[in-house]
């Protein structure tokens, strides 16, 4: 196994781990329990997890998928977060390769999978996840500024441009866009900049879109259904952060 394989092999396994972390935040952050203190339980019967009953993917397949103490289901869900940070960490290293940069966008990613699942659960978006990746485009922008030649103003713009369309079509639809939403793309325009937020509101947009299109033509939903907007904003983010200069850059070459 040569060095570049290797490494790519602890990104994903680092991954994992970082994942079954994301689990407990999005577990607690919406009870307000502390995410750095205290050993990981059951929410069924509140038995503590030993350490090596809470080894990523793996404990969950050696106990089948239950609780070793009340042996209530435990949801799918806690492997398929860790699974995702594992590959979304994995496709970083892929692309970025070992640079600060790949260290932004994981915390970045990281907080986005939070925001997502919470927001899939209780249509909310809690301030304090929107403060964290302020801060963190915050430290970006000036990384960017320093070390990138960026424009002061670019980080400027993007906190307004994805926003500030949102807040507009909030006003002119009243009860059509959350507030979460609005300050998720503003907090993650300070990240992206003017031009890739736009495209990540653009690309959250279709994937809601293709979801409520199939959700009417299957009959399990109607122009009423709710559907959560943040975890498709986050999901047009992520996309438009790894691939949206070569987006761009393919839409420029076909049509200009």
């Amino acid at each position: 196994m040569d060095l570049y394989t290797a490494l790519s092999v602890f990104i994903f396994i680092f991954g994992l781990l970082i994942g079954s972390f994301l689990n407990v935040c999005i577990y607690r952050i919406p009870i307000k329990k502390t995410i750095i203190a205290g050993r990981s339980y059951c929410p069924n019967c509140n038995s503590l997890i030993p350490w090596y009953l809470n080894i990523p993917i793996l404990s969950f397949l050696f106990l089948n998928g239950k609780c070793q103490n009340c042996k209530q289901p435990i949801s799918f869900r806690y492997p398929a977060v860790e699974l995702l940070t594992g590959l979304l960490f994995l496709l970083v290293w892929l692309t970025y390769g070992l640079a600060w940069e790949s260290l932004f966008v994981m915390l970045l990613f990281s907080i986005l999978i939070i925001i997502s699942f919470i927001d899939f659960d209780l249509q909310i978006i809690p301030d304090s996840l929107i403060v964290a990746l302020i801060a963190l485009g915050i430290m970006h922008s000036i990384y960017y500024i320093i070390f990138m030649n960026d424009n002061l103003l670019n980080p400027v713009i993007g906190f307004f441009a994805a926003s500030g369309i949102l807040f507009a079509l909030g006003l002119i639809i009243p009860d059509s866009i959350g507030g979460g939403d609005i300050k998720l793309m503003a907090a993650a325009g300070v990240f992206a900049g003017t031009k890739l937020i736009l495209l990540a509101l653009f690309i959250g947009a279709l994937y809601a879109s293709v979801l409520a299109i199939f959700l009417l033509v299957s009959k399990k939903g109607s122009m009423k259904t709710a559907i959560p907007f943040g975890p498709f904003l986050s999901l047009g983010i992520i996309t438009s952060v790894i691939f949206g200069e070569r987006l761009i850059t393919l839409y420029l070459s076909i049509f200009t």
